[in-house]
């Protein structure tokens, strides 16, 4: 009897040990397969971030794209500067005028096409520089002189030569000195503007 009892509690241990081991191997798979599930999940919520992330780059850089293509085009009321360098007296000219209704909503290339015999210096929406060089004088130089003790303007040519153009009724005796001495042997000035400043001082 005792023999037999000793036998079942063995079986019993060893079974319960089986049975123990197999259970904890179970359970191990178990956490394994979890982790690994786990893993894959991340990986997958990290892989869909990526590519959200470069659509997002890649939309990005495609607007990009687009605004660098779109070119600038002339707006109404833009102002076109057309300044004239003038060779031989070194002179620069410059004419201003709006941008005419042809020329709204032009673009650089079209700008070049139009005024080929021009460069074109700068291009804005509201802002045209076209420049030429030529030959000769600007034909903006006159000459001041004291006319029957009143100032005279001469207009000079290319060669020098003076034609009255107006007798103005500014005395030259309520001048200073230097500039009495200055009209006297003929005072060159250069341009509209600085010849009606000039003037105006004197008055």
């Amino acid at each position: 009897m005792k023999r037999i009892m000793i036998v079942i509690l063995v079986t019993i241990t060893i079974t319960g040990g089986i049975i123990g081991s197999l259970y904890m191997m179970w359970r191990s798979n178990n956490k394994n397969n979890a982790k690994i599930e786990d893993i894959e999940i991340s990986d997958k919520i990290t892989d869909e971030c990526i590519d959200e992330y470069n659509e997002l780059e890649t939309a990005q850089e495609n607007v990009e794209k687009v605004n660098a293509e779109e070119e600038e085009k002339v707006s109404p009321g833009a102002i076109i500067t057309f300044e004239k360098f003038y060779k031989d007296c070194e002179h620069t000219v410059n004419r201003y005028e709006e941008a005419p209704t042809d020329i709204v909503n032009t673009t650089r290339e079209e700008i070049e096409k139009k005024y080929d015999s021009w460069t074109l210096k700068e291009f804005y929406k509201d802002k045209i520089v076209l420049y030429k060089e030529i030959d000769g004088n600007c034909n903006e130089h006159y000459m001041l002189r004291d006319l029957d003790g009143k100032i005279a303007i001469y207009k000079l040519d290319e060669n020098g030569e003076e034609t009255l153009i107006n007798e103005t009724d500014i005395s030259t005796k309520y001048l200073t000195q230097t500039d009495q001495f200055n009209i006297e042997n003929g005072l060159i000035v250069y341009g509209k503007e600085n010849l009606n400043q000039l003037l105006e001082d004197y008055e």
